[in-house]
């Protein structure tokens, strides 16, 4: 060490070198501690807070929820949510076809539950880089408003972006924010939906009907080839074929199944008012019986991967089950009937597809199967 400190005091350009690396390494430290303080000190003055704190004491005043959506180069889309005088909420781009209640809600408390987190940049020239730019300025994001009974804004937001892996214990998320009309960005945490197009907020539940409920089910009714699927009680898990021609045999149960199943968990995929299509006399007809009689009449049009329906739902006698009252019946088919008839239903492709089949798909010739 003496040794060392010998070779300093006389060695000068050695010294000096020395010198200047201490002195180096003095202003790292300072210099990362003065970073690390004032991160701290940021972190410190800012506390989480609600983006629109008492919003969700006055949710019930909602009337209107509005959503702006970014399409690019082309002007941006509307999807508009109605509460009706029933509490209902319906879907104006829709001619106020029933929207999914739940998502609503969601949508409703999402905003409300909106903490933001940390600030971003108050700069607008970065908006674009969050997400925040508005849609109207050819930007990506969506602006979510909700309005009052009389028409006045009470909360309106630009949604952004959303960090990779952001998510903390409770399962929320986090999402680049700011208010409409502010430059101030965020870091938000809460979920809300924000659906690009107004079929997605619809509510597709629409037949109510669950798997035992079905009794049979007609393809191709009222042609000379109908194709008929039924089955006894429902505690029989498999529909039988019940008109095999002479000669064939069904392709088995899982194939029969797959189609009358179909009845049951039958979604759509969009809606509109049913006087806006043609269905020719000549449209293929599916029959849906239950076994709480009611019958359900499906017509429809279309070709390829755009197959639409209209229903029409009413209560026959014959169909129930023993023990069932025939008024409960007839009350069922109202409902049914005055939910869907004033509608046309876009059906899901896979459901176009197993109501379309024909008796030479659903069975083969008598003997080993090819």
């Amino acid at each position: 060490m003496a040794g060392w400190f010998e070779t300093l005091r006389t060695d000068k350009p050695l010294r000096n070198l020395a010198l200047l690396a201490g002195a180096t390494l003095i202003a790292v430290v300072a210099a990362t501690a003065a970073v690390l303080v004032q991160a701290e000190g940021v972190r410190a003055k800012f506390t989480p807070t609600a983006m629109y704190p008492g919003l969700e004491t006055r949710l019930d005043q909602v009337a209107k929820i509005e959503y702006t959506l970014a399409r690019g180069m082309r002007a941006p889309d509307k999807i508009t949510l109605v509460r009706g005088a029933d509490g209902r909420w319906t879907v104006a781009e829709r001619k106020n076809y029933p929207a999914n209640q739940d998502l609503v809600r969601k949508a409703l408390v999402g905003v409300s539950e909106l903490s933001l987190y940390e600030p971003r940049t108050a700069r607008p020239d970065w908006h674009r880089n969050l997400g925040l730019l508005a849609p109207e300025d050819l930007g990506s994001a969506t602006r979510v408003q909700f309005f009052g009974k009389d028409g006045k804004a009470m909360a309106a937001l630009l949604a952004g972006k959303v960090p990779d892996q952001t998510s903390d214990a409770r399962g929320q998320g986090m999402i680049y924010v700011r208010r409409d009309g502010e430059n101030q960005t965020w870091l938000a945490r809460g979920r809300l939906p924000l659906f690009q197009t107004a079929q997605d907020w619809l509510d597709t539940t629409f037949l109510g009907l669950k798997s035992g409920d079905v009794r049979r089910v007609t393809l191709w009714a009222g042609t000379d080839h109908p194709v008929v699927m039924s089955r006894a009680s429902k505690d029989d898990t498999d529909f039988a074929l019940e008109n095999v021609p002479k000669g064939r045999v069904t392709r088995g149960a899982p194939v029969v199944n797959g189609v009358a199943n179909t009845a049951a968990d039958l979604t759509f995929d969009d809606a509109v008012p049913v006087a806006s299509l043609d269905f020719p006399a000549t449209s293929p007809q599916v029959v849906i019986e239950t076994f709480d009689g009611v019958r359900i009449t499906m017509v429809i049009t279309g070709g390829g991967g755009a197959l639409w329906a209209k229903i029409a739902a009413a209560a026959d006698p014959a169909l129930l089950a023993p023990g069932i009252d025939e008024k409960a019946a007839e009350t069922r088919a109202r409902e049914i009937d005055a939910r869907v008839s004033p509608w046309a239903y876009k059906l899901p492709q896979a459901a176009g597809g197993q109501f379309t089949q024909s008796m030479d798909l659903l069975t083969h010739e008598d003997g080993p199967a090819k």
